[in-house]
């Protein structure tokens, strides 16, 4: 997996490693307001306020930009590296095990947003990786949590269908998740928090380290990204299906009720 593709750009070819710098004090303060609207969230409320969800997800999104910037512009000879990069080997080396244990391989058989939860929660874990391997944080801990955080045996959307309230998943499933990653492997405090508080803001209690908070960030990217990439393929079938039909059916009054 990379995060940034290697090509010139002339809108950064004058960028110093202060002006780099200066781009990721961006996000840092998306992540200050966010901590503030936690803070100073109402506690009569069932959920957090929206505003809070938004704050995480622009910080998030401002550090993944701010990374792909820097890089680009290190691959392109521009200025030398300030970061610590992600390396593919290393992040393979620090969750190997968990990846070809046989329970864990059993997520492959159930579908999560649109694929199956494996290649979710692979996707979730590599980008915790790289962004707390890049601030500093523990990065081990980030990925074996990030590729944990959705450990459960079943089908969500079947357990969805026999829930009135339809909420109960996305609260217990974290305790599942965790229940399930200490039966087969060894789960540190922090990577159990990861675990527990990766579903913040649905879940109330909020995430006690930063690199819980960058697996949770990482979870809507990912699901963000995922649907995304669902709905543009949907796109190009959809306009590859109407170009077929409007080869195929010269008629106007005909094209009109596809």
């Amino acid at each position: 997996m990379k995060l940034y593709t290697a090509h010139t750009s002339a809108l950064f070819r004058n960028w110093d490693s202060t002006r780099i710098q200066r781009l990721f004090s961006l996000p840092a303060s998306f992540f200050i307001m966010f901590l503030i609207s936690c803070i100073t969230s109402t506690l009569d409320r069932p959920y957090p306020s929206p505003t809070i969800f938004l704050y995480m997800l622009a910080s998030l999104l401002g550090l993944l930009m701010a990374i792909h910037i820097h890089y680009m512009m290190v691959r392109s000879g521009m200025i030398p590296f300030i970061l610590a990069k992600p390396q593919s080997n290393e992040f393979n080396t620090l969750v190997g095990d968990i990846l070809v244990h046989d329970e864990f391989i059993k997520l492959k058989n159930y579908h999560h947003h649109t694929n199956h939860i494996y290649d979710h929660v692979v996707r979730v874990s590599y980008i915790a990786y790289a962004v707390s391997k890049v601030c500093g944080l523990d990065y081990k801990a980030a990925a074996r949590g990030g590729l944990l955080h959705d450990f459960f045996l079943y089908d969500w959307r079947e357990r969805k269908a026999s829930d009135t309230s339809r909420a109960l998943h996305g609260k217990e499933h974290p305790q599942i998740a965790l229940e399930n990653a200490r039966q087969h492997f060894f789960v540190s405090e922090l990577e159990a928090d990861i675990i527990l508080k990766h579903m913040f803001p649905k879940t109330r209690p909020v995430p006690r380290y930063l690199e819980s908070a960058v697996v949770s960030f990482s979870d809507k990217v990912s699901t963000l990204y995922e649907y995304a990439l669902h709905y543009a393929g949907w796109l190009a079938k959809t306009n590859k299906i109407r170009a077929w039909h409007e080869t195929a059916n010269p008629n106007p009054s005909l094209n009109t009720l596809i």
